[in-house]
């Protein structure tokens, strides 16, 4: 028997994919800038609007940990497995997205530099546009925050189903003041003024740990359902 069967089989096969779902959507954005051009002078980094979506795709995407749970479990591997080769997953591709978006970053001010455009990014960014280090570790810290509560929530209606709501309430909390402190997110009851990646990356650590922990309670114990033929 392997090790790591559900790591690896994540990193080979769903981490790739995001890789190229993610580096396709960021280079759609910098070949339709032209267009734009056409009818509007261009001030606002195109990859750093798309960074928004990002935010809520990954929750989403997160949410569907309860899909690959059932598909794990049905095919021999143990909750336990899941429970603790899952968050590594999550956490690697973290890493991997973050890079790969602060490299756009990069390309993008490159691009913008030779075509003379002027290149701004949204208000409520924590980081410029060439700090290309807090950049990075704002999308880090959002995709670690985004993918744990996503997946907690979905195991959550999973085992419970109709009272998975309550799964709802500490998904909101770590939205909304993760969204605030990383940037991606801001609402005016829910302020996370915090100064330097440091600081951001131990918030992280807490409010992530946070969400395993939330996740290993939704996952344990939880029964597999199987459909039964009539």
């Amino acid at each position: 028997m392997s090790r790591w069967p559900i790591l690896r089989y994540l990193l080979s096969q769903h981490l790739v994919f995001l890789v190229l779902f993610v580096a396709g959507g960021c280079l759609l954005a910098l070949l339709v800038l032209p267009v734009f051009l056409l009818f509007t002078p261009i001030t606002m980094s195109a990859v750093d609007v798309g960074g928004q979506v990002l935010f809520w795709l990954a929750a989403g995407y997160g949410y569907g940990a309860a899909g690959l749970l059932a598909t794990m479990v049905s095919h021999g591997r143990t909750r336990r497995e899941f429970a603790w080769q899952y968050p590594v997953f999550q956490l690697v591709t973290a890493v991997v997205l973050a890079g790969l978006l602060t490299g756009v970053y990069a390309a993008e001010a490159l691009l913008y530099r030779l075509a003379g455009w002027t290149r701004h990014l949204q208000d409520q960014r924590i980081f410029d546009a060439g700090d290309h280090l807090l950049i990075f570790v704002s999308y880090l810290c959002m995709l670690a925050i985004c993918l744990a509560t996503g997946a907690f929530v979905g195991t959550a209606f999973y085992r419970w189903e109709g009272g998975g709501v309550l799964a709802l309430l500490p998904a909101a909390a770590l939205l909304a003041y993760g969204g605030a402190m990383t940037g991606f997110f801001t609402l005016p009851f829910a302020r996370l003024a915090i100064s330097g990646a440091p600081t951001m990356l131990a918030v992280t650590v807490a409010a992530v740990a946070a969400g395993w922990a939330l996740l290993w309670a939704s996952v344990r114990d939880v029964s597999l359902r199987t459909r039964v033929a009539a």
